[in-house]
């Protein structure tokens, strides 16, 4: 049987196939939520409480049929494992170099594998923080999320009592017994060696007949008190006196205590009555302080 082709003319070009394929009812579900919902659904087992992204119709541990179990879990999460792709192949979705990665979603047990974006390449690791970026156009597919990038988390702070929130008569206090590290560790902070606070056999020579605490230290415990109770976070003291009354020894629990007794209205600032007590009730020192309250953001 002959094989020559001398008489073929041939045509070079490609042969497309189109065609379809049903990802099934859980898969239709969760690719239609991501679509349409801007949402990441997983599916939890009530048996044994896992819950799995992608979202599966069985159970893989306890092989419960979990079918209609759906669960928001959420589009941030953390990277418990990564591979950086450096080579180019025509099938993936952008150009290398790129990070790909296992993102496990705050509200889910196991992860999803997608692209990192928003990232150097040297930084990558495990734990990172990441949160999903939906696509403006959507696929119909996993690439309705774009990709992940690094959250812009930051600390969620409550600030403290505004201007308009605080009252004459609202008060707030801070508690610490006075240990013998404390008085050395101020020491070291101040640069406060006065052998009165540090040396027993010079301070017995002296009017208290032992050593006592910087009388700083025991002042500084208002810091507290002004910084982060009332007015709290956000707060700049401008102005603060204090009268000692009384040493603090080493042992002592000094209560420090700030009250609100004036707001001046012009300047949205407000005065305080600081009083610092021992164990025993004593005065250990009083004052002063102008305090400027946090502004209410936006």
């Amino acid at each position: 049987m002959s094989k020559t082709t001398d008489d073929c003319h041939v045509v070079e070009g490609k042969l497309a196939l189109p065609y379809q394929y049903f990802a099934g009812r859980t898969g239709s579900r969760f690719l239609i939520s991501l679509r349409d919902e801007k949402k990441i659904m997983g599916i939890r087992c009530n048996q044994c409480d896992t819950v799995f992204v992608p979202p599966r119709q069985t159970c893989e541990r306890c092989f419960a049929d979990i079918t209609d179990n759906w669960v928001d879990v959420g589009t941030k999460g953390t990277v418990t494992g990564y591979t950086i792709i450096r080579y180019e192949e025509p099938y993936q979705p952008i150009k290398p170099p790129y990070i790909l990665a296992q993102i496990k979603l705050d509200g889910a047990d196991t992860p999803i594998t997608h692209i990192i974006k928003g990232m150097p390449l040297s930084k990558i690791k495990t734990g990172a923080r990441v949160k999903a970026i939906f696509a403006k156009k959507t696929t119909s597919s996993i690439r309705d999320i774009e990709f992940f990038r690094p959250t812009d988390d930051k600390p969620a702070f409550e600030l403290g009592y505004t201007y308009e929130e605080l009252e004459v008569g609202m008060s707030a206090s801070f508690t610490k017994t006075i240990s013998e590290s404390d008085v050395y560790l101020f020491a070291g902070i101040s640069g406060d060696f006065n052998p009165m606070h540090l040396n027993e056999e010079f301070a017995k020579l002296t009017p208290f007949g032992t050593r006592i605490a910087h009388g700083a230290l025991p002042q500084s415990l208002i810091a507290p008190v002004l910084g982060m109770k009332l007015p709290g976070l956000g707060t700049v003291i401008p102005e603060l006196t204090v009268r000692f009354r009384k040493p603090t020894y080493f042992g002592d629990t000094i209560t420090a205590t700030g009250e609100v007794i004036e707001k001046i209205e012009k300047r949205k600032w407000v005065r305080m009555e600081l009083r610092w007590t021992n164990q025993k009730e004593e005065l250990v020192a009083e004052g002063e302080c102008l305090a400027i309250p946090p502004v209410p953001l936006g």
